[in-house]
């Protein structure tokens, strides 16, 4: 990523300073490169070879594309473009994408491995083994990553999804007292929902809340299967604690 460019004002007007060192990447084909030679130094001795050379061929072809974008990117290191828009073209001329191609081809070789010689062996006994192992292990570690990432980013979509369905569930209110406990609200309601009880806003002005025995109704109220009603800042903090009804004592069971 371009993390390091900076976009300069001069008398020509704006103009883009490519200084970007492209650390990461860098390191990036250096390993990959280490993992080549391991695999051309082992796997090329074992008995049926196919797989390995065309797995190591596609490696060798993924190391050399990339080699040639970061060599691109090393020596108009500096360069100062006339704007952001032509460094984007510069940077198109160099195939970006291909990487890309490189990468998934070279995955899907490994994925195919992988699936052919599950379960996964690890054997140290000859040089052919020691290849193997090796690839194996970079297979199980490199399935874990992608794994923690995919389960991350499901959680995060699926965070923002509850949040979105239930954030406007209390309706909108001009009132001074309503406005200050808008936030406090929202947070039990939501803990009601999780809990699976029904909130109500219309009750009567008679209606009392045993817990704090104020009939103040602005805010939210909530409904046991029991019937007996409260507010639903009180019956939440209550439930955390007791589990059951203030009233009745009906076990109340909830999923927090």
């Amino acid at each position: 990523m371009d993390i390091l460019n900076r976009t300069v004002e001069t008398n020509f007007g704006p103009q883009f300073i490519y200084d970007d060192r492209r650390f990461f990447s860098k390191i990036y084909v250096l390993l990959k490169s280490i993992g080549l030679v391991v695999y051309t130094t082992t796997l090329t001795m074992c008995t049926v070879p196919e797989l390995y050379i065309l797995m190591i061929g596609t490696m060798f072809l993924s190391i050399v594309n990339s080699t040639r974008y970061e060599y691109a990117h090393y020596r108009r290191y500096g360069t100062i473009f006339s704007s952001i828009d032509e460094y984007n073209q510069w940077k198109q001329q160099q195939w970006p994408k291909s990487r890309l191609i490189f990468s998934i081809v070279e995955l899907a070789i490994k994925i195919g491995y992988f699936i052919k010689t599950f379960p996964p062996q690890f054997d140290f006994i000859t040089i052919c083994d020691v290849g193997k192992s090796v690839l194996n292990i970079h297979m199980l570690l490199l399935f874990s990553i992608y794994i923690i990432i995919i389960v991350s980013s499901v959680c995060i979509v699926s965070s923002f999804y509850i949040c979105n369905q239930y954030r406007d569930v209390l309706p909108s209110n001009n009132s001074t007292a309503a406005g200050a406990s808008g936030i406090i609200q929202s947070e039990i309601v939501s803990l009601l929902l999780l809990a699976q009880l029904p909130v109500i806003m219309n009750v009567s002005p008679n209606d009392e809340c045993c817990i704090c025995m104020d009939v103040e109704n602005i805010q939210a109220w909530s409904i046991l299967p029991c019937g007996h009603k409260f507010h639903a800042l009180c019956i939440s903090r209550w439930l955390l604690q007791q589990h059951t009804c203030p009233v009745c004592r009906m076990n109340i069971a909830i999923i927090v």
